[in-house]
């Protein structure tokens, strides 16, 4: 996929090199933005239900999709494959075969219901909405200034935490991290995290980043097609884009200085910190001349002017107020298309944070149900995630389309590739716990530097592993390092024994019946059973290597590198 975008951007540079300059050459290159009389705020969103919404009403709406379009819903997850599910899906993390166990015995018709708002209630549940979310907003940053990088991940998933774990709305939590004040410390790795947003961009480029990301991650938008010219595929002008990034043309960036040690010692740098700009304004660039530019005042992307504000604070005060305003349809419709996305495999629309007027989208009135929802109830988070998973929809047999990108209409889950952090800490359950060492180059309390712990076996496979959350499941492509990372690494592989203190050889010890020892090892890594073929061939290859250790590290080893369990399906 990288390899062909880069061949792509590449031949896209020749072109533009190569060609002739003339009238031609200039509308392909600033193509405009289609005709279209479509006002950019639903016009019926002001009529929009004023009530949450019930799992069976959102139901009801997809039902009659699916029966005018013929298609035909996958039955129901067993009670194993939803406990592994909707673990996944709110902690982050595979159920242990004693919980999975528990859940496939319970007998209460209520059960799913249940565990759902068990998790929801659980700290779990912050924190891994924190490292999801701590994704989305810094997977495109572009500073990469080592007193901002390194502690900007770590402060803004400990404050995202601190957040969700507090129920705060999203309306809430969007509007600190609009009009946050402070800066980060190499010796202060989560302090100060709601700065990590706007942090993730710095330098000359920041304005115009800050604002394609804020209209992406809180508008579902991709606006910044406009920077250069009038979007080519929605309604979105040129001026539109500047006029948004006006509105952090008075932010910058300062370093933050620690006192000298000694005397005749020079001061030193330990992290920056967000400053306002006291004069000037944000100037556009000439289309044609990008040296020539103009001073351009702050414009909300539906036209409308803010309030007087001459001050930094005071500006993003007033875009933060847009942003999450109850009659912007965006702000309410993005986070409920990421979060059926990230629940169901495929949002409304594809990529989930490509929305706009213009833009395809699958079932939009179902869509429009949730954001009203959503609105409803204030923007509360574990109300959405409560609503949808407690859908019909939501609880299908995963599949994937004929085609790649083929979109499965909420007819059943698509499969998608569980994240690094996810897939790591499954390898962490699947294996044992391994000695205490470096994140994701996020510092900890007590991680003894932001340098050392840049460095371990938890660091280098979450790097490899990364990838953007917003982009399509399809679209997230393994890679040969990372078969190699799990095939044949020397750590990874020591802790697939059945010798010495691992759980494989804990499971052998206390289950001498090969059959219950298989079931375990299952338990323990898949979530599940094995299927009477798997339980077969299982006991076969028990049989054929002679040595049942060293076939139960066969095993071990299958199914760790197995498809399945990479995939949250």
């Amino acid at each position: 996929m990288y390899r062909t975008a880069f061949l792509l951007a590449g031949l896209c540079l020749a072109w533009l090199v190569a060609a002739p300059a003339g009238a031609d050459e200039a509308k392909k290159r600033y193509p405009k933005a289609p005709d279209a009389n479509v006002p950019i705020i639903p016009a019926a969103w002001k009529d929009a239900p004023k009530s949450p919404a019930t799992p069976a009403e959102i139901d009801r709406l997809l039902e009659q999709h699916l029966k005018a379009d013929k298609l035909t819903a996958s039955p129901r997850v067993t009670d194993e494959q939803f406990v592994r599910r909707v673990y996944l899906d709110l902690t982050g993390k595979v159920p242990t075969a004693a919980q999975s166990e528990a859940f496939v015995k319970d007998s209460d018709p209520q059960k799913r219901a249940r565990l759902i708002d068990a998790l929801l209630a659980s700290e779990a549940f912050s924190r891994h909405l924190a490292k999801h979310w701590r994704d989305v907003m810094l997977s495109r940053a572009t500073s990469s200034l080592v007193f901002i990088r390194f502690p900007r991940q770590s402060a803004l998933e400990q404050w995202l935490f601190e957040q969700f774990q507090a129920k705060k709305s999203w309306g809430e939590i969007s509007r600190d991290l609009l009009t946050a004040e402070g800066g980060l410390k190499l010796t202060e790795p989560t302090k100060n995290g709601q700065v990590g947003f706007l942090m993730a961009h710095a330098q000359a480029d920041a304005a115009v980043e800050r604002a394609s990301d804020t209209a992406r991650v809180f508008l579902g938008i991709q606006i910044q097609c406009a920077q250069c010219h009038d979007h080519p595929s929605d309604i979105w002008k040129r001026q539109q884009f500047h006029e948004l990034t006006a509105f952090f043309g008075k932010l910058a960036e300062r370093p933050v200085f620690a006192e000298p040690q000694g005397q005749g010692q020079q001061r030193r740098i330990e992290g920056f910190r967000l400053a306002a700009r006291p004069f000037g304004e944000y100037r556009m660039p000439d289309r044609d001349d990008p040296k020539k530019t103009y001073a351009v005042q702050p414009r909300f992307l539906t036209g409308d002017a803010p309030p007087p504000a001459r001050t930094d604070l005071d500006r993003r005060k007033a875009l933060a107020k847009f942003v999450t305003a109850p009659d912007n349809y965006w702000f309410s419709a993005a986070f409920a298309n990421r979060v059926w996305g990230d629940l169901t495999g495929q949002g409304f629309y594809q990529p989930v944070d490509n929305m706009g007027p213009l833009q395809e989208a699958t079932y939009p009135d179902v869509l429009f149900r949730l954001a009203a929802s959503f609105r409803a109830t204030d923007y509360d988070i574990r109300g959405l995630y409560r609503l949808v998973m407690n859908t019909e929809a939501y609880q299908r047999q995963s599949r994937v389309g004929d085609s790649p990108g083929d979109h499965l209409r909420c007819t059943a889950r698509y499969p998608t590739r569980m994240s690094a952090d996810e897939l790591w800490d499954a390898v962490a359950s699947a294996l044992g716990p391994f000695p205490q060492g470096p994140g994701r180059g996020r510092p900890g309390p007590g991680g003894g530097g932001p340098f050392r712990r840049q460095f371990g076996l938890a660091f280098q496979f979450r790097q490899l592993f990364d990838f953007d959350p917003s982009i399509k499941p399809d679209e997230v492509e393994g890679s040969v390092p990372q078969a190699l990372m799990l095939m044949n690494n020397q750590q990874l592989n020591a802790r697939m024994k059945a010798t010495g203190d691992t759980p494989l050889a804990r499971v052998l010890k206390d289950h001498p019946q090969d059959d219950k020892a298989i079931e375990q090892v299952y338990l323990r890594t898949l979530g599940r059973k094995p299927t009477p073929r798997e339980m077969r061939r299982c006991r076969e290859h028990v049989k054929q290597v002679g040595k049942r250790a060293e076939a139960f590290e066969d095993i071990l080893w299958a199914l760790v590198n197995s498809t399945e369990f990479q995939t949250k399906r």
